[in-house]
């Protein structure tokens, strides 16, 4: 239809079109701009706290190989209280469990890896802090309880690890033929188990003889 329109009568309409559609348009390039903007905020902001947690992870480091324990904690906590949402709180809290586990201090040590746990969303982590979890309980004697969370598994990858904490705690309970077939299932699933992790392959060879004995 435009064809019989006069390039005049062209120009009103087109007029007329920016007139009625002009607000629409404006706000529709001020939020595209504010959503550009906002994102790249966003995304300094968040590198921003990366460096800043990654030099207090190093600091951590660095106290922690020179055996000073209380600024290896100092730096830990703090990791934790301001950088909790960042894979170096989770370091952090790694950290923090195993020094409550030299203490003995159980408690402490399962709320660590409990929110670790809860927080991240990479497998891997929540997997070793899963794994971990079961030693404690295992320490706990409640051997049956770290059976029972290792039912859950989040990474495959880490089925090696999750039988041999499976085997000791069958071990615990004095059920020798599942601690030995756990331990046997680890050292296949295990990538060089014969080399990385003898004592794996020790807890094996241990129970050939109490199972003999036991038949």
């Amino acid at each position: 239809m435009t064809e019989y329109l006069t390039e005049q009568e062209q120009i009103e309409i087109l007029k007329s079109w920016i007139k009625q559609y002009s607000l629409v348009i404006l706000m529709g390039v001020l939020i595209a701009a504010a959503a550009i903007s906002g994102w790249r905020y966003w995304q300094q902001r968040q590198s921003k706290i990366l460096n800043h947690a990654s030099s207090v992870y190093d600091e951590m480091l660095t106290m922690r190989a020179q055996n000073d324990n209380a600024a290896t904690l100092t730096q830990a906590k703090k990791l934790l209280n301001h950088y909790p949402q960042t894979t170096y709180g989770q370091m952090a809290a790694f950290m923090l469990a195993r020094n409550a586990v030299i203490k003995k201090d159980y408690a402490e040590a399962k709320k660590q890896l409990n929110w670790i746990m809860e927080d991240t969303r990479i497998k891997s982590i929540r997997q070793i802090a899963r794994i971990r979890l079961a030693r404690i309980l295992i320490a706990e004697k409640n051997a049956q309880g770290a059976l029972d969370e290792l039912k859950k598994v989040d990474d495959k990858a880490f089925e090696g690890l999750i039988d041999e904490v499976r085997g000791d705690a069958y071990l615990a309970l004095n059920n020798t033929s599942m601690a030995r077939l756990s331990y046997q299932q680890a050292l296949s699933e295990l990538p060089n188990a014969e080399v990385i992790r003898p004592v794996l392959r020790m807890k094996y060879d241990n129970l050939a003889p109490a199972i003999q004995s036991a038949s």
